[in-house]
This record gives C-alpha cells, sequence and structure tokens, in this order.
C-alpha cells in the first residue's frame, strides 16, 4: 500500500470514529453526573453539569479530530 493511501485510510478512519467518540463523551459525562446526584443527593444538577461537560468534551474532541484532518490551503 502506498504511504498517501495509508494517510487516506487514517484520515478516514479517525474521521469515522468522531461519532463513538462524542456519544461514549455524552454518556460518561451523565451517568457520572447521575452517580454523584445519587451519593450526594443533587438530583437533577450534578448529572445536567455532567451531561454539559460531557458535551462540551465530545465538541472539543470534534474540533481537534477536525483540525488534524482539515485539508490544508
Amino acid at each position: 500500500m502506498e504511504p498517501e493511501d495509508r494517510r487516506a485510510w487514517k484520515s478516514a478512519m479517525a474521521v469515522a470514529s468522531i461519532g463513538l467518540e462524542m456519544g461514549v463523551a455524552i454518556v460518561v459525562g451523565w451517568l457520572g453526573g447521575a452517580w454523584l446526584d445519587d451519593r450526594l443527593g443533587t438530583e437533577p444538577w450534578l448529572m445536567l453539569s455532567g451531561l454539559g461537560l460531557g458535551i462540551a468534551a465530545a465538541f472539543r474532541g470534534l474540533w481537534r479530530t477536525a483540525r488534524r484532518h482539515w485539508p490544508r490551503d
């Protein structure tokens, strides 16, 4: 396989994994906040905070992947 083809496949696989990465970040934030809510009795505030942090982490990962694999002009 040519080096250019390998680079193209590597980029394609990184971009294809964005959905999974975003889903995992959001679910982990939500579950972590829900777990803390159960322990501390602060429902629903820590769950919502964890969800917000998970969404922020998901979009940060999206941004980093997009910048890494965006075609440079």
